[in-house]
This record gives C-alpha cells, structure tokens and sequence, in this order.
C-alpha cells in the first residue's frame, strides 16, 4: 500500500470517527428539528383546510338564515343573532348588521343599527350600519341628530359618501331648504362615482324642483 493510500484511508477513518461523535452529539437535534418542521408544515396545511372549511360553513349558515327571513323573520333574527356572537368574520359581523334590521319597530332597529356599529369588522360595514339608521329614521324626530352624525362619512373616499349627501338632502327638503337639497343633489349629480340609481333618484329630485345645473 502506498504512502497516499494509507494516508487516505487514515483520513477516512478520523472524518467517520468525527461523524459518529457529532451525529451522538448533535443527531438527536436534527431528528427533533425535522419532525417540528414536518409538523409545522403539517398543521399549516391542516389549518389552511379546516379555516377554509369553517368559513365555508359559516357562508352557508348565512346564507340559509338570509333565506329564512321571507318565511319565518322571527327565527331567521334569533339565528342571525346567535352567528352574531359566534360565527367567523366576516359573517359575525353581517349578521349582526342584518339581525339588527329585523328588529320589530323602526325606533329599534335604529336603535340596535348604532348599537352594532361600532363593533363591526371593518370600517366600510360600520359605516353602512349608521347610514342604513339614518335612512330607517329620516321621518322620525331623530332624523336631525341622525344626519348630523354621518357628516364624516361625506368626506373623500369614503364609501357612503354620496349616500350621506342624499340623506342630507332628505333632510333638508324636510326642513323647507329646497335651496340647500338642490346644492346637494347637484354635488351628487356631479360625481363621477355616482352609482346608476342615485343618479336616477337625484336627476328625478331636480327636475321635481327645478334645480339643475349645467355639468
């Protein structure tokens, strides 16, 4: 055997014997270290499926709740509630918003419409629920404080924007303001995000009151 070849095989034999002492010192951890990314994985994947599951569960439990109304309000609002404390967003939050509605009296619904607001999941949903209110009482005593309260939701960008201007509009009609309602309907109209029907509804108002204005 020559010189390199013993020399070799003498090497081989310190890189196994360092392999055997790091794998008794350290193989134990890489072992664990796999099986927690395996398992993470694993459950990741698991979650991503049983959250997907859930969800779709809890679609179709709106779903048949939002059906119920037309046969059976009553039991179509006690079930809306219950997903209101328990289901996942964003369906706790639509039914919360829809159970509100369904309340027996107007006065209620405005009533439980605020209640709900500040609670929903996201920003535009609150913002639906206090102009939804407002609507429900704008020929109540109410309508006033109602209207005067959605005056940041006019602001750009908003969603509602326009939806609150038309409100404010109402109101001052209401109040014998035809001057100001013109204003506001003719800011609406004006709008290039004015939706079909508030465009139709404005353009009615202004020729009732003879209030157009040239674009």
């Amino acid at each position: 055997m020559s010189d390199s070849a013993a020399f070799h095989e003498i090497d081989e034999a310190v890189r196994k014997d360092e392999m055997k002492e790091w794998w008794s010192r350290y193989g134990t951890w890489v072992v664990a270290s796999a099986v927690v990314i395996v398992v993470a994985v694993t459950g990741f994947v698991g979650w991503r499926q049983y959250d997907q599951a859930q969800r779709a569960a809890a679609s179709a439990a709106y779903s048949a709740a939002l059906a119920q109304i037309q046969t059976d309000p009553a039991a179509a609002r006690a079930e809306l509630e219950k997903q209101a404390a328990n289901a996942l967003q964003p369906y706790r939050s639509l039914a919360a918003l829809t159970a509100a509605q369904l309340r027996p009296t107007l006065e209620e619904q405005v009533t439980a419409l605020s209640a709900v607001a500040p609670g929903l999941s996201a920003t535009e949903l609150t913002d639906l629920a206090l102009v939804i209110a407002a609507f429900k009482s704008i020929d109540t005593p109410k309508a006033e404080e109602m209207v005067a309260r959605l005056e940041p939701l006019a602001a750009p960008g908003r969603p509602f924007r326009l939806s609150v201007r038309e409100l404010q509009a109402m109101l001052a009609v209401r109040k014998g303001d035809t001057k100001l309602a013109k204003e506001l309907w003719n800011e609406i109209a004006k709008d290039p995000a004015v939706p079909q029907g508030a465009s139709q509804r404005v353009s009615a108002m202004l020729n009732l009151h003879g209030g157009a204005e040239a674009k």
